[in-house]
């Protein structure tokens, strides 16, 4: 349906994994404000999709392919959205442009639709917006005022304690280093050895559990020790996803309080249980902070395929085993 007529009722997943909530989404402005909810940030330049109909639905942005972009290229970045779905079996999606530039908005929206047609799969609505008006991502005309500040579902976004970002860099921004914990934790790094294997485990079921942040020695310990794939995977390979969330937490405040030198093993970890909390968006931001530093770093390699291939968390076992369906390599080295 490309046409501004009324959405069906569809339910919408909740991004929030610890207080689920169904979203009921009627018209454009309703999916226009969970967008934001779901993802954690205002999307920018972007399109955004959203899926239904499958037994774990999920969601997926991208950056749009740029204004010069070859025929090629545009196809390429249309199959990075088509193969998780075709991957999945899920069934109907919906598609959302984010930018005030109608031709360029068009022209990924169809090239996506056009996709998603060619493998059987519906697409529900497509919709472009600058932030102010929307359109039928495919039509042309006037598009339709709107404003979502007020609207039910940011309400209850505000009341869960979920955070919407303005934008994509300032959510990667809430992992950039934290002057004077990283000055204390590189003055500890001068002195304090790695922690062994179950020392690591030790502090972390000692912190994580109880929200409780780690001392400057500690971080300084802890990021030596889970620079040894072998200790690290005490850190990860047990997680399970009652516990991811605060992981996330305990996890951030390392990162952001740790050197660059020794980032990349804690951002990988960070960047895994974000994934398993069901936040892929700042798994996605933990994952370019470890590449970013280490491009070669086996973890973070891990948990970019399981964001690229749209793997669920459900997945994860916690058993201790890093094999996940449809992800064929596994973590065995730095």
């Amino acid at each position: 349906m490309t046409t501004p007529e009324p959405l069906p009722a569809t339910p919408l997943p909740s991004a929030l994994p610890a207080a689920p909530h169904t979203f009921v989404a009627r018209d454009p402005v309703d999916v226009l404000a969970v967008v934001p909810v779901v993802l954690g940030f205002e999307p920018h330049q972007s399109v955004v999709m959203l899926t239904f109909g499958s037994p774990r639905q999920f969601h997926a942005r991208l950056d749009l392919p740029a204004v010069d972009a070859s025929d090629a290229e545009v196809a390429a970045a249309t199959q990075l959205l088509v193969a998780p779905v075709v991957r999945h079996g899920v069934p109907r999606v919906l598609l959302v442009v984010y930018t005030d530039d109608a031709e360029r908005g068009r022209r990924c929206a169809r090239s996506l639709v056009d996709a998603f047609a060619g493998a059987g799969v519906t697409v529900l609505d497509t919709v472009r917006t600058d932030g102010r008006r929307h359109w039928p991502a495919l039509g042309p005309g006037a598009g339709t005022a709107y404003d979502v500040a007020a609207h039910p579902v940011r309400a209850q976004a505000v009341l869960d304690g979920r955070v919407t970002h303005r934008s994509r860099d300032d959510l990667a921004a809430t992992l950039d280093p934290e002057r004077a914990g990283r000055d204390d934790v590189a003055q500890a790094l001068d002195h304090e050895p790695a922690l062994s294997a179950d020392q690591v485990a030790a502090l972390l079921a000692r912190c994580v559990p109880a929200g409780l942040v780690a001392g400057a020695e500690d971080v300084a310990a802890l990021v030596q020790a889970v620079a040894d794939p072998a200790v690290r995977d005490v850190a990860w390979l047990m997680m399970t996803r009652e516990q991811a969330p605060a992981h996330v937490a305990f996890w951030s405040d390392v990162v952001r309080r740790t050197p660059d030198a020794w980032v990349p093993g804690a951002a990988a970890v960070l960047g895994f249980a974000a994934w398993l909390s069901g936040s892929g968006a700042l798994a996605w931001c933990a994952v370019d902070r470890c590449l970013g530093l280490d491009p070669d770093h086996v973890l973070g390699g891990y948990v970019a395929q399981l964001l690229d291939l749209a793997v669920p968390p459900h997945e994860w076992t916690g058993s201790g085993d890093p094999r996940v369906r449809g992800v064929s390599a596994e973590p065995d080295g730095a």
